[in-house]
């Protein structure tokens, strides 16, 4: 039966088809990312953090999920990071990019700087940008910064790019909360952290740039009333000004797995009320959270 299975599957399967050797190749699983760091990006999502899950992670050493990612999702993302990585070479043609970049001839990275104009190893002309991390010695956050510009201000400006579908992007007035909560969360690590550089970033106030992936993008009066003959713009910006309020309860859950992890405190409660709940379900701690062996000792009360 599996032979006669395997014979009607190979029957079917296109022998000189590329749209069918793309999916084949695209579609897969997407390795999941480790816990150790306690990442901005995650402590901002509207499901909400949840410290327990961390400390469970470190306890059991079984290592979280990989994600299945199809192909429609590995192009979508595709796009995005090539997008992103454009924006930080045109900010680099003009001089004005500082980030990591990585050789493309050898692999070794030069940290924090303008764009080199070759590989002080091998001598290669072509890099890749890479973020700049920073890691809040208070909390223990940590977050890659996508760009840091230099504007002509007294420090280099953080830079979060986002890349929309046109759609989404012609609807947008503001900044998404969840960006402008995470950008604000990024200034306050950058001035929490110990990385000998990060006095020379602004800690007050950040840019957040979204990018339509269709290249007109919308109308955009204002380009023409700063002497610019365009009508259109594939960009949008709005001005982050930190407001520490909005930081205050994915800090605190951060704080409580580093806690944990210095053994300052116990084991965490969780933010599930019961197994059955929908996060509980689809959690791969769910059996040793509800199992009794990890009993709550530390009830730090989720809000």
């Amino acid at each position: 039966m599996a032979i006669s299975f395997v014979k009607k599957l190979k029957d079917v399967t296109p022998q000189n088809s590329v749209k069918f050797l793309l999916h084949q190749h695209l579609n897969g699983a997407e390795p999941a990312r480790p816990l150790k760091r306690i990442h901005a990006s995650e402590l901002t999502k509207e499901a909400g953090f949840c410290p327990r899950y961390y400390a469970l992670h470190d306890v059991t050493k079984k290592k979280p999920k990989d994600r299945w990612l199809t192909t429609s999702e590995n192009v979508t993302f595709r796009m995005g990071r090539d997008l992103q990585d454009a924006v930080v070479h045109w900010f680099a043609d003009m001089g004005k990019a500082i980030a990591h970049w990585q050789c493309l001839g050898c692999g070794h990275m030069h940290q924090f700087t303008l764009r080199p104009h070759k590989c002080e190893i091998c001598g290669s002309k072509s890099f890749k940008p890479d973020e700049v991390r920073f890691e809040s010695a208070i909390s223990g956050a940590s977050c890659g910064i996508d760009m840091l510009v230099n504007l002509g201000e007294p420090k280099l400006r953080p830079v979060e790019i986002k890349t929309m579908e046109k759609d989404q992007f012609k609807e947008l007035k503001a900044p998404l909360a969840e960006h402008k909560q995470r950008t604000n969360l990024y200034l306050r690590i950058i001035d929490e952290s110990e990385q000998h550089w990060s006095n020379l970033v602004n800690t007050q106030k950040a840019t957040v740039l979204y990018v339509s992936k269709s290249g007109y993008g919308c109308s955009d009066p204002g380009l023409a009333k700063r002497g610019l003959s365009e009508k259109f713009s594939p960009f949008k910006e709005w001005d982050i000004t930190r407001d520490d309020k909005l930081t205050e309860e994915p800090t605190r859950r951060s704080l409580i797995v580093k806690n944990f992890r210095e053994k300052l405190i116990g084991m965490p409660c969780g933010i599930c009320t019961t197994s059955m709940s929908k996060r509980a379900i689809g959690c791969e701690f769910k059996a040793a959270c509800w199992s009794g062996d990890y009993p709550p000792e530390f009830e730090w009360c989720p809000k």
